[in-house]
């Protein structure tokens, strides 16, 4: 039988490797030009592949950590408007941290009286009300301790024990009593006269009868005067671990009588704030103060005492109960921080700063006046960039380095009152960096008075 070949029908066997042939009919291979060339523009275009790839990386990168720092300030700007409380950024360059923190509702009572006359009440909590009676309320129904007595217990949870910071918020009415001769100062060997478990202000003025809005025992305090004064006090610690007491109290008459009145009180563990139907008030310092080279500082805890004290609204002392009526108590605490660390070979330029909103979202005109801006550059193997920027920002600022790890004010108040250095504006120190940093890829992120946040 004849042997059919595959390749007759110009088909090949499996496993058939092409041979090279040359013209004079011989098998041969590649040269080894030609394999030098291959390997030339393999290796071209494996280098011109790498350097892109990092580039891209690199860029990338940068736009990523200036990308993460504006969600963080949106996000603290978002939370201010949703819940209606301030919050705030904390910008750290020597840290390679911007981190935020904001305040959620961790209890909320409207006293709406349900059917079958229980004593427990809409809230966070087991509640218990003694005395005082269901009334029609700024929203639906009220409390009023308007005879003279009366308290509700909220009981304690551990979502009561805020530390970090708190914000008190209620609608409250009340009615002028009958004068109650003041105190004087001689009347108290402290200048403090004892009103139940509080104390008012003497310092040789007159002192108001003070009255319980709400409270947690021993970790703060919100109330009235009979006169409408707001006084808010926070019990703390400050670094070191000292106690501390620290108290505001407004002008009389911030809060009318006869018509309801939104207050709210506010503690951050860097500001205590009163405030009467969203206006905040100037306060005085009844307790807070201290003598630090013949000036007067304020010294604020930067946490709360953790108790397991109940909240009360209201007082069981009838002398400190409320003298009025009380709806729509909400108490706040501050959220779980959210922090971002950028990478080691990016900079964050300037000192460290606090970036405040207020209630509405906009930048908190107490703290600023101005548009914020925060530059974030990417550094380059150029060591000289570094030295030459050390080197001009001690001779411009005469060794005022601390003030990376501190605000202005902080680091203001470490320096004796005669011994204050010359001072570089945060600016001008900026524009140092900057002009040093010139050659840097950079991203800059803006924040205008509105509370707008943008990535250039």
């Amino acid at each position: 039988m004849t042997e059919i070949s595959l390749e007759t029908y110009g088909m090949r066997e499996a496993g058939h490797i092409p041979v090279r042939v040359s013209d004079h009919g011989a098998s041969g291979g590649f040269t080894l030009i030609e394999l030098l060339v291959v390997l030339a523009i393999i290796s071209l275009m494996a280098g011109l592949s790498a350097s892109a790839f990092l580039e891209a990386r690199r860029n990338y990168g940068l736009a990523a950590s200036a990308g993460e720092i504006q969600s963080i300030i949106r996000r603290a700007r978002n939370q201010s408007i949703s819940n209606g409380t301030g919050s705030f950024v904390v910008v750290e360059p020597k840290a390679r941290l911007v981190w935020a923190q904001s305040f959620e509702t961790m209890g909320e009572w409207s006293f709406e009286e349900d059917g079958a006359g229980q004593e427990a009440l809409p809230g966070f909590g087991g509640l218990r009300k003694v005395g005082g009676e269901y009334i029609d309320g700024r929203l639906g129904k009220g409390i009023s301790f308007r005879g003279g007595s009366g308290y509700i217990d909220c009981g304690h949870q551990a979502s009561f024990d805020l530390r970090a910071g708190i914000v008190i918020e209620a609608w409250v009415r009340h009615y002028k009593k009958p004068y109650v001769r003041p105190a004087f100062k001689s009347e108290a060997t402290s200048g403090r006269r004892r009103l139940g478990k509080r104390s008012a202000s003497g310092s040789g003025q007159p002192s108001a009868r003070l009255h319980t809005i709400m409270e947690k025992k021993d970790s703060w305090f919100l109330g009235m005067t009979d006169r409408g004064a707001l006084e808010g006090v926070v019990f703390g610690s400050v670094d070191k671990g000292e106690a501390l007491e620290y108290a505001l109290r407004t002008n009389d008459e911030v809060v009318p009588p006869g018509r309801w009145v939104f207050i709210s009180m506010r503690f951050d563990g860097k500001s205590l704030v009163l405030s009467a139907d969203g206006v905040d008030r100037l306060a005085e310092y009844p307790s807070g103060l201290k003598k630090v080279g013949g000036r007067s500082v304020v010294r604020i805890p930067t946490e709360l005492v953790s108790n397991e004290n109940p909240v009360m609204i209201s007082s069981k002392d009838k002398q400190a109960s409320f003298p009025g009526d009380i709806d729509e108590v909400r108490l706040r605490g501050r959220s779980e921080k959210v922090s971002y660390s950028h990478p080691p070979f990016e900079k964050l330029l300037g000192w460290k700063k606090e970036i405040h909103f207020d209630r509405y979202g906009h930048l908190d005109p107490v703290f600023h006046d101005k548009k914020v801006r925060i530059v974030l550059l990417e550094l380059s193997d150029d060591q000289y960039a570094v030295k030459d920027a050390v080197a001009e920002k001690k001779k411009s600022s005469r060794n005022q380095t601390d003030r990376f790890e501190l605000t202005f004010q902080e680091w203001l108040d470490t320096w004796p009152a005669d011994d204050v250095p010359d001072l570089v504006e945060e600016e001008e120190e900026r524009d140092i960096e900057e002009r040093v940093y010139s050659q840097a890829r950079k991203k800059i992120i803006e924040i205008d008075t509105l509370g707008v946040v943008n990535v250039q």
